[in-house]
């Protein structure tokens, strides 16, 4: 990545970054969206619902994070026009989860450097368009994200983002605060921030100690304008609206209205945390079963 502005990006988040959030985002201020973490194996399985995530709208740096570490897969994956519509290839090495870890990716890719390094060397060649990482301070007691943030520098990786907590934290305490500017001590492509961004001060510490941008993930859940506060900009919209413009694009990608519903009840519930009353309304969208339940529900809001 070149030299640039101080970057605010929306975070990677399974199940929650669609392209239709990444779009108001992106409105709201984010410079840089993210995909959910997309599984090379299944698009190497031509899986339709997985191709189908890489739906991409915004206007701003966009950026498709996959996992997995089949290096023949990547060859042939990687050659897919699909990616002509990104600006990165981000790779995950930092996903907690028990079922992606089990399998070795995510955070397991922490383990064995040796093995991980050819991984991400194939990733780099086989890609058209500029590579990242995203990892943790490490994984089973080991916080090499020193080591491993110079091994994806010597593999040609553009930048590389941390996330301060070990696996075994999960989301849970605190991130570590100064291993963000032992990183960027340690390596000469840019370092993002990633983890309890909340406020301007956060903000101003990240760039005091030379990060060259933050990713911004649970604390932007139905809170787009977290991107318009940190950046002092005039929200283009209000939350009503962003609630109406994400339900109404995702009704282009849903087939069917039942899961539809299904879905969008997390992201509405979300949406009203931070209204009056909104326990109440919380248990009232959770009894859901319809379309017409969760629209009455907005344009009483």
């Amino acid at each position: 990545m070149k030299k640039q502005k101080f970057i605010y990006a929306l975070a990677p988040m399974a199940g929650v970054t669609d392209f239709a959030f990444r779009k108001i985002c992106a409105e709201f201020g984010a410079d840089m969206v993210v995909t959910e973490m997309i599984s090379l194996k299944a698009l190497d399985n031509n899986n339709d619902k997985t191709f189908k995530l890489l739906r991409e709208e915004s206007n701003a740096i966009k950026v498709c994070q996959l996992f997995g570490h089949d290096i023949a897969a990547i060859k042939r994956i990687l050659k897919n026009k699909i990616f002509d519509n990104f600006d990165y290839i981000d790779f995950n090495c930092g996903c907690p989860a028990p079922k992606i870890v089990k399998n070795g990716d995510g955070c397991a890719m922490m383990k064995n450097l040796d093995k991980t390094r050819v991984v991400i060397s194939s990733l780099v060649k086989a890609s058209k368009k500029p590579v990242s990482v995203k990892f943790r301070l490490g994984i089973d007691g080991n916080e090499n994200y020193i080591e491993f943030g110079k091994m994806c520098e010597e593999c040609g990786v553009s930048f590389i983002t941390l996330h301060a907590r070990t696996r075994e934290q999960g989301y849970a305490g605190e991130v570590d605060k100064t291993a963000y500017k032992k990183l960027i001590s340690a390596v000469k492509i840019p370092v993002f921030w990633s983890g309890d961004i909340k406020t301007k001060d956060d903000v101003e510490f990240a760039k005091k100690i030379g990060c060259a941008g933050v990713m911004i993930g649970r604390n932007a859940l139905g809170n787009p304008e977290i991107f318009s506060e940190l950046k002092d900009c005039i929200p283009p919209y209000s939350k009503k609206e962003a609630i109406i413009k994400h339900l109404e694009m995702l009704k282009t990608y849903f087939r069917s209205g039942k899961t539809l519903v299904a879905y969008f009840k997390k992201h509405l519930m979300w949406y009203v945390r931070a209204t009056k009353n909104a326990t109440l309304t919380k248990q009232k969208i959770l009894e859901f079963t319809t379309l017409k339940q969760i629209e009455n529900l907005i344009n009483e809001m």
